[in-house]
């Protein structure tokens, strides 16, 4: 069938239409080839994200804010759910419009597609004499092509785990720092009591996934699997598999539903919970387990084990910034090209990611379940290795500020 002239042409006038729109937005946007700074005290310190999204980036966002608070900054938090239509939680911080007086950082964490569009929503242009720092999030060891273009926008870039910064060093040619995430440990508790050490006589599993960060590369599926293979249905043991976005992808919540019907231990919750809710929920389970694929860093892993909960993982990825052989159990594999259902990985020509041992899985499952005083002994261990590895100044040594430089607990530093 031809296509009428008319129709053609209104195509092309809309395609130059976008181009233009493009050219604009990338002349008045900042570039990193402006000469940058560090960050000075008084400097402002914008953290912006989704802080209003119970999503990972969002949590991040959230981390890097506390931690330069706990650092003796004075940051400020600007939102930007609303912009992406990604609005589920409250803010856990006060909220604030983005200033564009006198000079600072911007620390960023909006990946790549979203960063032109964030740039442009925030007011933030050439001209203004600020230092722009992307912290990207990525699960996989080759990056998108197209992300390449949003680096010219950056000063730099932060990682959140060796794994990611090594695979962006290779396809950037800005600076790329890695800035593990901060969590949290009480120290006013060694951990929260597990069910067990409460006197429930029920195991309770506990694994947690995104549909908007590939339901597939979170395999639910398989750790369903093991955990029916780990106990037998006569067994005193549940499983949780808390959700956000599942029903997004309809093929693979009918999976993991019909799973979940033949085996009622099984519980599926798919919403978006608040900070309490999931401290909550990790109070209420005695293990976390994650058969990813692949993970940039993983939040969900690193706050169980502050929480004081063993963890059993997937042996490769970001999550080995923090996850050892001594303080959780991780699960042989072998790797695969990336094969995506979802779509979300799919057209990363040479990417590879885990095929998780499933069999070694049921098998940790069981031996781990069984065994309360070795899951106290990881706790024990992932505490003191999260406090350690995964510290709040982390944040302020990247924006060139020495320890001895921060004023001491308590004060603040006051803002232009």
């Amino acid at each position: 069938m031809q296509i009428p002239e008319s129709v053609v042409s209104a195509l092309q006038m809309k395609s130059s239409v976008r181009r233009g729109k493009s050219a604009v937005r990338r002349f008045i946007l900042p570039r990193s080839t402006t000469p940058g700074y560090f960050a000075g005290p008084g400097d402002q310190i914008v953290v912006a994200g989704m802080f209003r999204t119970a999503n990972g980036v969002g949590r991040a966002a959230l981390s890097c804010y506390r931690a330069l608070l706990k650092s003796g900054h004075t940051p400020i938090a600007v939102d930007l759910s609303g912009m992406f239509n990604q609005v589920d939680v409250a803010s856990e911080v006060p909220l604030e419009e983005m200033p564009l007086g006198g000079r600072g950082t911007l620390i960023l964490y909006a990946n790549a597609p979203e960063t032109e569009r964030a740039l442009m929503g925030l007011g933030l242009r050439r001209w203004h004499k600020w230092r722009v720092i992307g912290a990207w999030a990525w699960e996989l060891s080759i990056v998108p092509a197209d992300w390449v273009r949003q680096t010219c926008f950056l000063s730099e870039i932060w990682a959140p785990s060796r794994f990611v910064q090594q695979a962006f060093q290779d396809a950037f040619s800005v600076p790329v720092r890695n800035v593990p995430h901060f969590v949290a440990v009480d120290p006013h508790a060694k951990a929260w009591p597990s069910p067990a050490s409460r006197g429930d006589t029920t195991l309770r599993v506990l694994t947690i996934a995104d549909g908007r960060s590939s339901l597939h590369r979170k395999n639910l599926l398989t750790t369903m699997e093991m955990f029916s293979t780990a106990f037998p249905v006569k067994e005193a043991a549940r499983l949780t598999v808390k959700c956000r976005n599942l029903s997004l992808y309809r093929q693979y919540e009918a999976e993991v539903m019909d799973c979940a019907r033949r085996d009622p231990r099984i519980d599926v919750i798919d919403r978006s919970f608040s900070e309490e809710e999931q401290r909550q929920l990790l109070w209420n389970s005695d293990l976390l387990v994650s058969s990813h694929r692949s993970e940039g860093f993983g939040m969900h892993l690193a706050e169980a084990m502050a929480a004081g909960r063993a963890t059993i993982a997937t042996g490769w990825s970001g999550n080995l910034e923090f996850m050892t052989e001594n303080n959780s159990v991780l699960l042989p594999f072998v790797l695969e090209p990336v094969s995506d259902p979802t779509g979300i990985y799919d057209s990363i020509p040479g990417a590879r990611w885990a095929k998780v041992d499933v069999g070694a899985g049921a098998r940790a499952l069981r031996e781990l379940g069984g065994s309360p005083a070795r899951r106290e002994a990881l706790a024990s261990r992932s505490r003191a290795d999260i406090r350690t590895m995964l510290r709040s100044h982390a944040y302020s040594e990247a924006l060139g500020f020495a320890h001895s430089d921060l004023p001491p607990a308590g004060k603040k530093r006051h803002r232009l």
